[in-house]
């Protein structure tokens, strides 16, 4: 029997690939060889057992970090050409400027980025060029751009990052899919959410948004936060919840809409 041929995911930090990805590596497992890449730790451990997959830990950053870059790219490099893959797949924007890179200069002849998202639509200035210099980069070593969305992929076409032959949109825009067994009712499920909202001060007659994501500047918290006291002054009867992790580091919230989230907690 042929030995399956190998493909290599690689995100810039391993929830991308324990959340965007869940399921999908474990299914790609029945026709090719999946190894994982990303930064290393305790979800990079979580991803290979819960997808059954090898991964291997690479420092990678979200930030705009030039040394830590160029070491990352020379470790991708060298496991490529340990591992002469036939396809490479990455997303985030630092996986794929660094993998898509590392997959030309080791010779992967299918090299494949998918694009969840572009930050540089929120920069300003010389952080913007450099970000839409980024992305051409990111594309041109890329032999197929996979947008998740329609709006992605004219917007990257009007901006010309890449010629239009190699853009493709799946479907009607999707990194990974649904699975609607998961949406699926019944008791455990509905248990589960009495606990929940015990656990959070809802009432059942409570209007609830609810946002999930990264709280930072560029997914529009501020503006969400701002828009919620107006609406809460009106109609005592909601609440807002907001699921992820705060970025100090990257992206982050103003003082005011920290202090607000926090007195309304």
């Amino acid at each position: 029997m042929a030995s399956q041929q190998k493909i290599i995911r690689i995100t810039t930090v391993p929830i991308s690939l324990k959340v965007l990805l869940k399921k999908q590596l474990r299914f790609m497992s029945d026709h090719f060889e999946v190894v994982g890449v990303s930064s290393p730790g305790k979800e990079l451990a979580e991803v290979a057992a819960q997808e059954g997959i090898r991964t291997v830990g690479i420092n990678m950053t979200r930030a705009i970090t030039p040394v830590k870059d160029l070491r990352a790219l020379w470790s991708l490099y060298r496991l490529f050409k340990k591992e002469k893959p036939t396809i490479v797949h990455t997303h985030t924007p630092k996986a794929g400027m660094l993998g898509m890179l590392a997959g030309r200069l080791a010779g992967v002849p299918v090299r494949l980025h998918t694009v969840a998202g572009l930050p540089l639509m929120e920069a300003t200035g010389k952080k913007r060029l450099l970000l839409e210099r980024v992305e051409k980069i990111t594309y041109a070593a890329a032999t197929k751009v996979y947008p998740n969305s329609g709006n992605l992929a004219g917007f990257i076409l009007r901006k010309q990052f890449c010629p239009a032959a190699k853009v493709k949109v799946l479907g009607n825009g999707s990194s990974n899919g649904i699975d609607t067994s998961f949406f699926i009712t019944g008791p455990e499920l509905e248990k589960s959410a009495e606990k929940l909202r015990q656990e959070l001060q809802i009432k059942t007659t409570d209007f609830v948004f609810v946002f999930i994501g990264r709280l930072v500047r560029d997914k529009g918290i501020e503006e969400l936060v701002e828009a919620f006291g107006q609406v809460k002054k009106k109609h005592p009867g909601v609440k807002l919840l907001l699921v992820g992790p705060f970025e100090p580091e990257l992206d982050p919230i103003g003082e005011q809409t920290k202090a607000a989230i926090s007195q309304d907690a």
